[in-house]
């Protein structure tokens, strides 16, 4: 049984209690984003700027990195599906600001930098960000920053290849063991 039978056979089971508006809103929600990675939403360079940065702050090592998880897409539908509208706004507004910094300081976009640019755009981001560092980016900036960060890791530790092969997993928990050694290295429990 479909989405559309489920709720046409509800529907009638309850007598059509539920409004033609209630039952168009679950019809409608069916034709939501693909699970193909488009990044709805959000122009070609923003898409490419996020995918940079996502791949800065958890890049591809041993293990998978942000964008093997599709961290990019994951950002894309946490921004225009959970987040207000202000948010979103100041997500974008932040974004373009970003960008414009990079435009000064380095006279070229961000998506036209040096991989080795790139990286130290993001780096003194976080830090002005996230540290102590100074000066402040403004409200807007650092708005955009702690989304994107947030999402990106949620989106990778949530996502297959982030739970699998960057933490230890057990699919099926066996036996409690109160007293795991750990030793320096091993890697975070997913579960």
């Amino acid at each position: 049984m479909n989405r559309r039978e489920a709720i046409q056979t509800f529907t009638i089971m309850t007598g059509g209690l539920l409004g033609a508006n209630i039952i168009s809103v679950f019809l409608e929600s069916c034709n939501g984003q693909s699970s193909s990675g488009n990044q709805k939403g959000f122009t070609h360079d923003e898409q490419a700027i996020i995918s940079g940065m996502a791949d800065i702050i958890i890049p591809r090592t041993k293990v998978p990195g942000a964008l093997d998880a599709k961290v990019p897409a994951f950002i894309s539908m946490m921004m225009h599906e959970c987040h207000a509208e202000k948010d979103l706004k100041d997500f974008h507004a932040g974004l373009n600001e970003f960008d414009k910094w990079c435009e000064n300081k380095y006279q070229s976009r961000f998506n036209d930098l040096s991989p080795k640019r790139k990286e130290e755009a993001v780096k003194t981001l976080d830090s002005r960000v996230m540290g102590k560092k100074q000066p402040k980016p403004d409200q807007q900036v650092r708005s955009f920053y702690r989304n994107l960060k947030g999402l990106t890791i949620l989106g990778y530790y949530s996502s297959k290849p982030g739970a699998t092969e960057a933490l230890r997993y057990v699919q099926v928990p066996g036996h409690y063991d109160g007293c795991i050694p750990y030793h320096k290295g091993d890697k975070e429990w997913a579960t």
